[in-house]
């Protein structure tokens, strides 16, 4: 329940009825991965179009503009935007209209050579009209030679990063996932055509068999002859473990097992060896819930339901201004005192990564009357930046690597601190995912490093 990266959600329908109440009923699946922006385009053979505005999805459409949209094909994004996007040319898809044909595009993921690749297109007298890397690969697209399907692959074999993309003209799809797939896509049969998601709890509503994960370095392409695949690269799925933690649905699948059981396990794991003796156990919501339970049952004391989330304020990492993040960690959660007053209290949260939502809880619960608050996180300490979310958050901002235990125990007002243990972590998750901002272990070269650290605060692909 705090400020993390990697938070968009693409959807798209191929060759279904109505395909863009579809890719509505996708996104609302996806709704809890950003809920600043929301957008699908459609297209029917003829046009493309495209609506989309900030807010929710259900602020930006309703019957008549799905209507209006139509169309067999179609494909969306909702998303989180940083300090540093928050502009309209950054909304999602976005639509390109150029002399070969027009197309949409959405995103998720990071392309995490786009500053220089940005850099050196300005230098070439190229405009941007924002900040998003989705711009960059739209220019790549349209730079290279060749038909569509060759642009896009040579567009991808200049892109460095942990990305996704569903591309869509007016009669074609192209489905990409980059050769480091820490960012996944999925795709079911439906109907007569197929549909994709970036979480598999977007197929919830729909009658469909099991979700199927597009390949590392691979492309999928939809067009008259159908369903065809394509390997451009060679590569690895590496899923970040944070969508275990905490950006998938309870109901979604890592690794092949439901997050639900995924987050149940962390929290009996984090049970084991526990020496402090509390009454009940709080778990924050909505992250932190499965663990909690978990570690409350492995400890055989009561769980308790001691903090109310508000659920007309947004999660506080899908803000885009600074301020407001801050100002909704305390509009979004209270109390309830009659739980926990006189109350030694296990306080179970997903992770920490600033520090400031646990400072607040511990404060808040203190408030309310607990005698003792006892913070235990079902995760490894965060104390390494991630270079493939889509916000870079520098060291020296991140609790853990700043303080030692003893020292965050007394920032956050709590009477005792514990992480998860690394190895504990790998144990119940497996040790084929991403794990770099906990373990400091990236892959390979960190393009553009060094001009990420002196001149962003953030961006969003």
């Amino acid at each position: 329940m705090k400020s993390h990266q990697n938070s968009a959600g693409i959807a798209a329908a191929w060759n279904v009825a109505d395909a863009s109440s579809v890719v509505y009923y996708l996104l609302h699946g996806l709704q809890h991965r950003g809920s600043d922006s929301a957008g699908i385009a459609s297209a029917d053979g003829q046009n493309v179009q495209v609506h989309k505005r900030f807010g929710m999805l259900a602020e930006s459409f309703n019957a008549n503009r799905l209507a209006e949209l139509g169309g067999q094909y179609a494909l969306g994004q909702v998303r989180m935007a940083t300090d540093s996007d928050i502009g309209t040319a950054n909304l999602q898809p976005m639509m390109v209209r150029a002399h070969q044909g027009s197309f949409a595009i959405a995103t998720t993921g990071m392309i995490s050579n786009a500053p220089s690749l940005r850099k050196h297109m300005e230098a070439d007298g190229l405009i941007f009209q924002g900040t998003s890397d989705a711009e960059v690969i739209t220019h790549l697209i349209q730079m290279a030679p060749g038909k569509l399907v060759n642009k896009i692959e040579t567009a991808c074999q200049i892109l460095k990063g942990p990305y996704a993309f569903i591309l869509m003209t007016r009669h074609t799809m192209y489905a990409v996932v980059s050769r480091l797939a820490i960012s996944q896509l999925y795709y079911v049969p439906y109907q007569d055509g197929y549909l994709f998601a970036s979480e598999t709890s977007a197929f919830g509503m729909f009658d469909v068999g099991e979700p199927i994960a597009i390949e590392p370095g691979q492309m999928i392409f939809l067009g008259r002859h159908g369903f065809t695949t394509r390997q451009m690269d060679v590569g690895a799925k590496y899923p970040c473990a944070m969508e275990a933690v905490y950006y998938s649905r309870e109901d979604s699948l890592f690794q092949n097992q439901s997050v639900h059981k995924a987050r149940q396990k962390l929290g009996a794991a984090l049970a084991k060896g526990e020496d402090v003796q509390a009454d009940i156990v709080i778990g924050v919501p909505d992250t932190a819930i499965s663990a909690a339970t978990a570690f409350a049952r492995e400890l055989k004391i009561p769980y308790e339901i001691g903090l109310i989330k508000n659920r007309y304020v947004g999660s506080t990492f899908v803000r885009p201004i600074k301020e407001q993040k801050e100002n909704e960690i305390q509009t979004r959660l209270n109390a309830i005192s009659s739980i926990v007053k006189g109350k030694s209290v296990f306080l179970v949260d997903d992770s920490i990564q600033k520090g400031k939502t646990a400072a607040y809880l511990c404060r808040l619960l203190k408030e309310a009357g607990a005698r003792e608050v006892h913070l235990r996180i079902a995760s490894p300490r965060i104390d390494h930046s991630c270079f493939y979310g889509t916000e870079y958050i520098p060291r020296q901002e991140l609790a853990a690597a700043n303080y030692e235990l003893e020292e965050m125990k007394e920032i956050f007002h709590a009477d005792s601190l514990r992480f998860l243990k690394l190895e504990d972590f790998e144990a119940v998750l497996g040790d084929s995912m991403c794990t770099a901002c906990m373990s400091g272990r990236y892959f390979g070269k960190l393009y553009d490093y060094e001009f990420r650290k002196e001149n962003e605060n953030g961006r969003s692909i």
